[in-house]
Parts: structure tokens; C-alpha cells; sequence
């Protein structure tokens, strides 16, 4: 991304406007999180809610429960992409969802009854 001049920040910027940014990138946590949003990460997840700019999480929005969702009040992406198959939280996402992970065994299929989208062509994803 920096080869492509993409600008990265280094710490939180005190607003985050429209003006001055297109995208939020959120991967602050991974699907394996839980239980409550510690320091410093609740307050960068909060001005990010409180935000005008769009949003994009990937695999699960920072804050949401893997199986339940929003439970802690977070914010709604504008945007997921859901990393091999979507999760239960996404459920209740009602943004533009996006599946990426072409390539499942299909043992892992099997193993918990994965219903995975149609990826066209040689395309490695899907919009659901």
C-alpha cells in the first residue's frame, strides 16, 4: 500500500472527517474476540462510531461478538468482508457484505455445514 502512496497514520487522529478521509479500514480485532473493549481501543473504536466516514471491517467488526453480534454497541460498517465464509454476526450487518475465500476444503465445509456463495469465473470473492 505505501508503494501506492496509500497514507497511513500513526496514531488516532483527533477528528476523523469526511473532507479528510474516504475509508476507515477496520481489523482492529480478530473473530476471536470477546467480553469487554479495553483501553486504548475503546476510545479509538468510539471517535470511529462517531465518525461520518465510511467504514470497512474485515472478518468481524471491531467489538462485535463472532456468534452474537454487536453486543457492545460498536458502530455498523458501512461495508464487511467476511474472511471463508460468514460468521453469525453478520446476520444482523445491513451494509454491502462481501465473502472472500474461494478455496475451502471441502472437509470444512462439511464439518460445520458452510453455505458459501457462487465466486465467478476465477474471481476469489463474492458479493453476497
Amino acid at each position: 500500500l505505501e508503494n501506492m502512496e496509500v497514507p497511513f497514520v500513526s496514531e488516532m487522529p483527533e477528528y476523523l472527517d469526511s473532507v479528510s478521509y474516504d475509508l476507515i479500514l477496520d481489523a482492529i480485532f480478530g473473530f476471536s474476540f470477546t467480553g469487554e473493549i479495553r483501553s486504548p481501543f475503546d476510545s479509538i473504536i468510539e471517535a470511529i462510531g462517531k465518525s461520518e466516514v465510511p467504514i470497512c471491517s474485515i472478518d468481524v467488526p471491531s467489538g462485535w461478538n463472532v456468534d452474537e453480534g454487536n453486543v457492545n454497541s460498536t458502530f455498523m460498517p458501512a461495508m464487511l468482508i467476511s474472511l471463508t465464509a460468514p460468521k453469525m454476526c453478520s446476520k444482523d450487518f445491513e451494509g454491502v457484505h462481501y465473502c472472500g475465500g474461494r478455496f475451502v476444503p471441502k472437509k470444512l465445509v462439511e464439518k460445520y455445514e458452510l453455505t458459501l456463495p457462487n465466486y465467478e469465473g476465477t474471481s476469489q470473492f463474492a458479493k453476497l
